[in-house]
């Protein structure tokens, strides 16, 4: 097959590109070799249109249905819709590397053309570690995960994609988590340019801390579109289980939070320099780490792939690196004498540095409380011979109050200047956001709310909501004061100050997704129901009528939906009709959940089975208070990422 052949052929050469690229970037830069960088480039260039070609001809693989190629057999069908046979091509093992690789690639690409005079001495370096990597990826593509392997046969029918992945949301998020964990390359990539040049004086931040925020934001992302489809589809009522592969994404994303509040104290106040080159590492190994989690099968998990060698690749590549990392900045700092620690000590606790310290020690606690639950099945296997797995009894104990801590921060750091902070300025600032949080938990006691969790949660939020719209208000209102009108002074002001109004933004957002998983997680209600046919039940304030069951046969599945009419206060709110699905090419029976939501709960009704030809029929019944706000706090956080990543205008902008 001409397109298959093109398509592994394209990735061998890539593979030998991507090499010559890392070692011409290299010895181009350290001698002083205009010509060879040059080539260097050329050749990255050429390595992303080979990639190019490779998803290319691994979509118009499966898009004809050329099921004697094994990836397009495992994962589509004659019957699969034309948008999930193009989602198959991040649905595997080998098509998921393949997309990450492209996309490294990408990266590559617009590092090479992004401009800034402080990019040139760093870009060649930069480059060659995205080379390094991108050669990481195309090795084991070729050698181990080849998507164009054949099969002995060419089969009439494939197999079909998972239905498990037939969802909305899995067709955006794989790609949108991949787009983060390559775009972390940069800085990393960065970084290491930084150690090998010497150029420790915060230039190499220019361009990561944009890179590192939009990296942020896409993983960000991508966490909340996977718990979204958890919710939706695999028929529990939760959206976070602590699996293996959540707990994978989750850690880089707070490291990646770590790195950045960092890298704006180095811009303001020179501190953390050596701090912020290990941040960087440390997020982009942890990129890795994830792939090797999915890929190695020595941790068990939904979303994993098989066993298989792949992830050691990955796991030497991180080793590599981390020694590589490690000896540069030992080297650099010898040399140095200690660059960045004597002359930029943080000078006063109460000071914006000690908040942004006290932030990335909490951040990384949880990164390190989360990456231990993680790997300990896979450690109490090697030790005892079995794995056992830590509950979310664990990661209650170990993340919730360090979390707890990080959202009272949040209501503290606005108040807190760079160097130091008059104690009774901070007091008089602080007293407002107080009284606030000591009046919610005496109104949640009143309102019949008692549980501690509860209170101590809905009382940090309320005092760091506070201080956010507080800090956020004072500024329009002077922005008004030296104007007449007040909607021109709003908005000019948030314009001038779009960094600091979309970080306040963001922080928003946490404050708002706090509500959300404590209300879901605290007061959530379930019941498991079998109803007869127009049979009512009362559950939490609805009249919920079993009204019967639908059945019918489509080319790929046997659909079953049952209706249940919803009615609250005497008023009809909805039918809802859960599905109970079952799909012919892996006899896998598949939930479609029914949801009613609103601003203050989630009514969550999913099918279980049925008897009598549906005249009896079994229900997984939950109310889960307070999830839209989770989802809303998603919107809030990706409005003040864009906002925060829009360039800035004017000389007298706020960082």
């Amino acid at each position: 097959m001409l397109v298959t052949e093109l398509g592994y052929w394209s990735l061998v050469i890539a593979l030998a590109t991507a090499l010559y690229a890392a070692g011409a970037f290299f010895w181009g830069a350290r001698r002083g070799r205009t010509r060879l960088v040059t080539s260097a480039r050329i050749s990255l260039m050429v390595n992303w249109g080979l990639v190019t070609l490779t998803v290319v001809a691994l979509t118009l693989a499966l898009v004809t249905r050329q099921f004697s190629v094994r990836y397009v057999y495992e994962h589509t069908s004659t019957s699969l819709p034309l948008l999930y046979t193009l989602s198959a091509l991040w649905a595997g093992q080998e098509g998921s590397l393949l997309l990450w690789l492209w996309l490294l690639a990408g990266c590559a690409g617009l590092l090479m053309v992004q401009r800034g005079p402080w990019l040139t001495a760093l870009r060649p370096y930069a480059l060659a570690v995205l080379a390094v990597t991108q050669a990481l990826f195309a090795a084991v593509l070729t050698f181990e995960a080849n998507p164009f392997t054949r099969l002995p046969t060419s089969p009439s029918e494939g197999l079909g994609l998972n239905p498990l992945l037939q969802n909305v949301a899995m067709i955006i998020h794989p790609p949108v988590v991949f787009i983060g964990y390559a775009a972390f390359t940069v800085p990393f990539a960065l970084a290491v340019a930084a150690l090998l040049t010497g150029r420790l004086d915060g230039t190499w931040l220019r361009g990561a801390r944009a890179w590192g925020l939009f990296a942020w934001g896409a993983l960000g992302v991508g966490i909340l579109l996977g718990a979204w489809w958890a919710y939706r589809e695999l028929g529990w009522g939760g959206y976070w289980s602590w699996d293996p592969v959540e707990n994978a994404s989750l850690v880089p994303w707070l490291t990646g939070t770590a790195m950045l509040h960092s890298m704006v104290a180095e811009e303001r106040r020179g501190t953390f320099r050596m701090w912020n080159v290990g941040l960087a590492t440390a997020t982009f190994l942890l990129c890795v780490f994830a792939t090797f989690v999915t890929r190695s099968g020595i941790i068990h998990s939904v979303h994993a792939f098989t066993r298989s060698h792949v992830g050691y690749y990955f796991l030497g590549f991180i080793g590599a690196w981390l020694a590589v990392v490690v000896v540069l900045i030992v080297s650099v700092s010898r040399a140095r004498h200690g660059v960045g620690t004597a002359q930029h000590e943080i000078k006063a606790l109460l000071s914006r540095e000690a908040g942004v310290l006290l932030s990335n020690l909490l951040l990384t606690g949880m990164a390190l409380a989360v990456l231990l639950g993680t790997l300990f099945p896979a450690i109490a296997e090697l030790v005892y011979g079995a794995q056992m797995a830590l509950g979310e009894a664990y990661y209650g104990r170990a993340v919730g109050p360090l979390a707890l801590m990080t959202v009272a921060l949040l209501g503290v750091c606005p108040w807190l200047a760079w160097g130091t902070t008059r104690r009774e300025k901070l007091g008089r600032r602080l007293v407002v956001p107080l009284v606030t949080a000591l009046v919610t938990g005496m109104g949640l006691v009143v309102g019949g709310v008692y549980r501690l969790v509860a209170l101590v949660a809905f009382s940090v939020g309320a005092f760091a909501l506070i201080s956010i719209v507080t800090t956020l208000g004072e500024g329009v209102i002077r922005a008004w004061r030296g104007s007449g009108d007040p909607a021109r002074a709003a908005v000019g002001f948030l314009l001038k100050n779009r960094r600091r109004y979309g970080a306040y933004l963001v922080h928003l957002s946490v404050v708002i997704i706090l509500a959300g998983i404590t209300g879901s997680a605290v007061y959530r209600e379930e019941k498991l129901v079998t109803l007869r046919q127009e049979e009512v039940i009362t559950f939490g304030g609805y009249s919920l009528t079993y009204e019967g069951l639908q059945a019918e046969t489509l080319p790929d599945k046997q659909l079953v939906r049952a209706r249940l009419r919803a009615v609250e206060g005497g008023r009809q709110r909805a039918v809802l009709a859960p599905e109970l699905n079952l799909h012919f090419s892996t006899e896998q029976q598949v939930s479609e959940v029914a949801v009613l939501s609103t601003l203050r709960e989630d009514l969550y009704v999913a099918l279980v089975g049925w008897e009598d030809y549906g005249r009896l029929a079994s229900f997984l019944l939950l109310l889960n208070p307070l999830v839209m706000w989770l989802w809303i706090g998603g919107g809030v956080m990706v409005m003040g990422t864009v906002i925060a990543l829009w360039p800035q205008s004017g000389s007298g902008a706020e960082r």
